[in-house]
């Protein structure tokens, strides 16, 4: 039989996640393609709490803020047109006063400490390998937040400057048995396209050595399953740039498939397949047929509610009803 993709299959995890297990999800952009469909069956879940985070160095730093509850270094506060920011997180809104700021984020360091002490599972996912860093000491931002450019120096990390920053924070991870890297597929072109090769290319071999020298961690290749199993433009969005949903529900299927335990795994397989389906625009919705589908699959749903939550999920279908 021919075949015509590279398909790739991974062992799976031998510890599973269950209904009750405690994630914690941060870095990139990207890491909403796993930490969403969890969120949208009602996991235990915290996704990037501090913000988007791109390079590895600063989000194992917010790592060790988590683990030790640190104080928040106010002399890392930057305003700009009258709002102010802090370049080692990239808050999800903006601040008056400064005051405001360091407020919120103590606030959220300590919120996320109380979490991070009972997660199961630690998914780390790392956007870029290039980092800014502030020409006054060196320190590498997680953020620039629009400041001037002048003030800051840009440099690709090495392989081993990742690795030895992980290792600085692998003691304080609490214990954590499960500890999941990914790198990210979203395509940097900010960078150049031969720029951006480099960067992951370097995260890639981080995230080997890392896991090569560290028990507990892990690494899901979400970046092989978009670029060397699907690997065509009908899996990105209009810009080209970022996986789109087809695309990103393969992935998170992979994922539940090797990270899942079997009580809730078939049945969050059955339902993503089932939602696909029914994504798809019918030809009227208002038609019998749509109608009858749209019944049968909330009975179903109904059936599976004493393991899961899902209620997000049958509001959306009962908004679909006539």
């Amino acid at each position: 039989m021919t075949h015509f993709r590279t398909e790739l299959y991974i062992d799976e995890n031998p510890d599973k996640i269950e209904y009750d297990s405690k994630i914690l999800s941060m870095g990139s952009g990207f890491t909403r393609a796993l930490s969403d469909p969890l969120a949208k069956y009602n996991f235990n879940i915290v996704s990037n709490p501090y913000g988007t985070i791109y390079n590895p160095v600063s989000l194992f730093n917010l790592i060790r803020f988590t683990a030790e509850r640190t104080d928040i270094n106010q002399n890392f506060v930057t305003e700009k047109e009258g709002y102010w920011n802090h370049f080692d997180f990239h808050p999800k809104q903006n601040y008056e006063t400064r005051a405001e700021l360091i407020n919120s984020l103590q606030e959220k360091v300590d919120e996320t400490h109380d979490y991070f002490k009972k997660s199961d599972y630690l998914i780390l996912t790392l956007g870029s390998a290039f980092v800014y860093k502030l020409n006054s000491n060196k320190k590498i931002v997680a953020n620039c937040h629009r400041a001037d450019q002048k003030l800051f120096s840009k440099e690709l990390l090495s392989p081993q400057t990742i690795v030895d920053s992980f290792r600085q924070i692998y003691k304080s991870l609490n214990g954590i048995k499960n500890i999941i890297l990914v790198v990210s597929p979203v395509q940097h072109t900010k960078d150049t396209l031969t720029l951006n090769a480099v960067s992951k290319s370097v995260l890639r071999l981080a995230a080997h050595m890392i896991v090569n020298e560290f028990p507990y961690v892990k690494y899901f290749p979400a970046y092989e399953f978009l670029l060397g199993d699907l690997r065509g433009y009908q899996f990105y969005q209009k810009d080209l740039i970022h996986p789109n949903e087809l695309a990103t529900d393969y992935i998170f299927k992979k994922f539940v498939e090797a990270y899942f335990h079997k009580d809730i795994k078939e049945d969050i397989l059955y339902i993503e397949d089932m939602l696909s389906e029914m994504h798809h625009a019918p030809y009227n919705p208002q038609s019998k047929d749509y109608q009858k589908t749209l019944r049968e699959a909330m009975k179903r749903l109904d059936g599976l509610t004493e393991k899961m939550d899902l209620s997000d999920i049958l509001n959306d279908l009962k908004g679909r009803m006539i």
